[in-house]
């Protein structure tokens, strides 16, 4: 199966989507980067695209599935697959994929699981566990639900915790849906459907399920534990796999999650699903059908074995293959913490040698060099890096990986 063509439709910038790139380099595959802004994975600050692991990189407006259209069948060698692994172009691949009869999850699928109001719904009435919700398209409305306080408010399709945010009571809930419906366009350029998700908070440990779909069949393969930042934000700070929860409720989360897949209509590649732990059991949070960013792809691995992105690559080329899909081993625990960056002008980086000689650390990511100029979002891009270590278990594990984070040092001036 070597020497195929595959071209990937943009990226995030928070692992997996490199990993895949390198994965089809690694089986000898030709590599396509289809982007409308190359400068986004150059630029400081996040993980940055290794152009070497690339054979053409071709610009087109990747919002739209026409242009993604036009621009594949432009190319001098035929695509045998696209690949999108980011939250935000995966209609536009699912689409383009479809209208180029190349394998890809069905487009209605993905949109039902992009709009998180729609899935909502879909969820709820297959029987899968969901909080109360009500999808809201101005302030006023937010009076009218009946849902209890305090409520989780946030946008239909953004990412990356992106707007999401805890609200003690209706008129703090009204203002943050104000707030949101000004954002008419999220950071890749893209129009936000207008109106926003008002939820009840489930309070309790906040877990993911991976997995992947081909033919409607799911294979789960981890359950991660995800620690967050202080309210009244979403920030994720770290995670460990496996998740280790106990008394059934792994796998109480792997049935919800294969449910709520299958009661949205996602049927093929791979799929990151968040769930909250309630007194009564897990509840769905959201769907991303894609694989899980903050190098969660790379914990699955050191954890069981299995290489996600290497094994989405393997499923584009291979839709058909009547082999089962991978089941995960049991290795060790690994676990991933975040250096969580202040306002400012970084002025030095010091300790990343330091940490790298920690017990049980495999990788120390620092994102920033002095002169980096930092402004902090209340969201998953406020970061100057990120420490893997591995341990026989997940909290320990993140006992290391936390202990490396703090042996650096970014030292920042006021901008």
């Amino acid at each position: 199966m070597s020497g195929r063509h595959v071209v990937f439709l943009e990226s995030n910038l928070t692992g997996s989507g490199y990993e895949a790139i390198a994965a089809a380099r690694r089986a000898g595959h030709r590599v396509t980067f289809l982007t409308r802004d190359l400068s986004l994975y150059l630029a400081p600050g996040h993980e940055r695209l290794d152009l070497g692991l690339v054979d053409e990189v071709v610009t087109c407006e990747t919002n739209d599935p026409a242009a993604v259209v036009a621009a594949v069948r432009g190319l001098a060698h035929p695509a045998d697959a696209i690949v999108a692994v980011g939250e935000w172009h995966m209609i536009s691949g699912a689409e383009a994929s479809r209208a180029l009869g190349l394998p890809g999850p069905d487009p209605a699928g993905v949109r039902a699981a992009r709009d998180k109001s729609r899935t909502r719904r879909l969820c709820a009435d297959a029987g899968v566990p969901v909080p109360g919700f009500a999808r809201v398209g101005t302030p006023e409305e937010v009076h009218g639900a009946d849902l209890a306080y305090p409520c989780v408010v946030k946008p239909l399709d953004d990412g990356g915790s992106n707007g999401v945010r805890l609200c003690r009571d209706a008129d703090e809930a009204a203002d943050h849906v104000r707030l949101l419906l000004k954002e008419t366009h999220n950071e890749r350029g893209q129009r936000k459907i207008p109106a926003a998700l008002v939820e009840e908070y489930v309070d309790g440990p906040e877990v993911s399920v991976e997995a992947l779909v081909r033919g409607g069949e799911v294979s789960v393969l981890a359950v991660t534990r995800k620690e967050l930042g202080e309210l009244p934000y979403f920030c994720e700070t770290g995670h460990h796999v496996p998740a280790a929860l106990g008394s059934g409720l792994d796998e109480a989360c792997a049935d919800v999650a294969a449910a709520a897949l299958r009661a949205v209509g996602f049927d093929f590649g791979a799929a990151h699903v968040e769930l909250r732990l309630a007194a009564d059991g897990p509840r769905l949070i959201e769907i991303n059908c894609r694989p899980a960013g903050d190098r969660i792809t790379q914990l699955v691995a050191l954890g069981t074995g299995v290489d996600i992105p290497a094994e989405l690559v393997a499923m584009y080329l291979a839709p058909g293959d009547a082999h089962p899909l991978p089941a995960p081993g049991h290795h060790r625990a690994a676990a991933i913490a975040f250096l969580p960056a202040v306002e400012g002008v970084v002025t030095a980086v010091t300790g990343a040698d330091e940490a790298a000689r920690l017990p049980g650390v495999l990788d120390v990511g620092v994102y920033v060099g002095p002169g980096a100029r930092v402004r902090p979002l209340p969201n998953n891009t406020a970061r100057y890096g990120h420490v893997v270590a591995v341990a026989p278990t997940g909290p320990e594990a993140l006992r290391r990986a936390r202990a490396a984070a703090d042996a650096v040092t970014v030292t920042t001036a006021r901008a």
